[in-house]
């Protein structure tokens, strides 16, 4: 079905997922945008569904095969500068790679982000953010392929908000545009960062980050509201609700999928709350 392109069937999911949690399926590696138009014609042609997939840092796979093909842009890993402090950063881009670039170039404004295992599809599809600050922040433009044309979308033209954007079609890159900062400065404000995050959450720990979204309009903070009905520390099969984080769920080794969607239902049967996922279930 995709013939001269990378693929790899019967991949061990949890290889390709910080939670560490899967089943077995096949993932395409496009290399540029004719071959990611291929993989998407090939998909619809053959009646499959396709999930476009970034590090997934934020992402719980099945514990049976997956039948939905997984699309990795790993190889859309390019940083361009468009001209001093504007750059052009493609979506397989690690989070990790983009915060040492920017420090070694002198480009600030990013550093609550270090520490954060994302690729940057996934961070402007979600609007990742923390500490006060989002991804859209410093965003001018995301450029995309929907319905097989590649589109720039103008920041304005977006409906973003805490944790979502109404982005459609598939992520290629943004355009940032950032502001002159001392190496010396940036560096301390990553490790900073780093820091806090270490403190505050189970970072040694296999997990999928935040597993609820924050209910803006009923100012429902769901790691509070476990938190206070104490919560942390309750297990299902090999899943745990943090004891260093309540908004976070872990994997202790051996957990299985239904392990954590089980402590996710229990979690909002406890609340009695309908609380929305940031975590994506792909099915």
């Amino acid at each position: 079905m995709f013939d001269g392109l990378e693929v790899l069937e019967n991949a061990d999911l949890k290889n390709y997922c910080t939670f560490k949690i899967g089943g077995k399926g096949t993932i395409v590696f496009p290399k540029n945008v004719v071959e990611l138009k291929k993989v998407i014609r090939e998909c619809k042609k053959n009646h499959n569904d396709y999930f476009i997939l970034g590090n997934g840092s934020n992402l719980l796979f099945p514990d049976n095969n997956l039948s939905t093909i997984l699309v990795s842009l790993k190889h859309f890993n390019k940083i361009k500068e468009v001209k001093k402090g504007k750059i052009f950063v493609e979506a397989g881009v690690n989070l990790f790679y983009l915060n040492h670039f920017l420090k070694e170039n002198s480009l600030g404004g990013l550093e609550w982000s270090y520490g954060i295992p994302a690729s940057m599809g996934g961070a402007v599809f979600m609007n990742a953010g923390a500490f006060g600050h989002s991804i859209f922040d410093f965003i001018e433009s995301v450029k995309v392929l929907h319905n097989s044309k590649v589109e720039v979308l103008k920041k304005e033209n977006i409906n973003y908000t805490y944790r979502s954007s109404n982005i459609k079609g598939i992520i290629l890159g943004a355009t940032f545009n950032f502001s002159y900062c001392h190496k010396h400065k940036i560096d301390e404000k990553q490790q900073y960062f780093l820091t806090c995050r270490k403190s505050c959450q189970p970072y040694e720990q296999f997990s999928a980050g935040s597993v609820f979204k924050h209910n803006i309009d009923k100012k429902i903070i769901p790691a509070k509201l476990i938190d206070e009905l104490g919560l942390k520390g309750t297990k299902i099969g090999g899943a745990e609700i943090s004891k260093k984080h309540a908004g976070f769920i872990v994997n202790n080794g051996d957990a299985k999928a239904i392990d954590v969607l089980a402590i996710i239902e229990y979690i909002k049967y406890k609340t009695g709350e309908d609380l929305e996922l940031e975590i994506i279930y792909v099915k």
